[in-house]
């Protein structure tokens, strides 16, 4: 049996851009559009508007958008640092208040720095790339197993209904 694997990521970070990249979800399924986001302010919008949609990527995009927020920060000591992922933290999770994953992607990537808090401030950056990376990864993990199972189940003639 042949298959064709749609190469869709509807969450990624060019961290050289620093910039996210979202599917536009509110132009699905009539049109595929990107959208280059680069501030955090943006990154709230594309949550608040449900241009970003389904749990694990709003959690995701809060993730990469707390990362985003304090990659550039100029603070010099742990305090200043963490005072800016807080306020960051809490805008984005202004967006959308009820939404659950958000929320524990946010509180990952403060436990994340919290963990790192005796590391010099561009070690703590790297280790909120790297958990933001890994919150991404995990989701993609989960959905292609949920994937693998499902095909598994399938025959040869079965028929599908969406």
């Amino acid at each position: 049996m042949s298959f064709k694997v749609l190469e869709i990521t509807p969450v990624k970070l060019d961290d050289d851009k620093s910039e996210l990249i979202l599917l536009d979800q509110t132009l699905l399924p009539g049109e595929t559009k990107y959208l280059h986001l680069t501030t955090i302010e943006s990154i709230w919008e594309a949550i608040y508007k449900l241009r970003v949609r389904g749990a694990p990527a709003i959690g995701i995009t809060g993730a990469y958008g707390a990362y985003l927020a304090v990659k550039h920060s100029r603070a010099d000591n742990f305090d200043d640092f963490y005072a800016k992922f807080k306020k960051a933290k809490e805008y984005l999770g202004s967006s959308r208040p009820t939404a659950v994953n958000l929320f524990w992607a946010l509180d990952r990537m403060e436990d994340c720095l919290l963990a790192n808090k005796d590391k010099s401030i561009s070690d703590i950056k790297r280790a909120l790339l790297d958990e933001a990376n890994l919150i991404r990864q995990e989701d993609e993990d989960v959905c292609r197993s949920i994937g693998e199972h499902g095909l598994s189940k399938m025959v040869p003639g079965m028929g599908l209904s969406l």
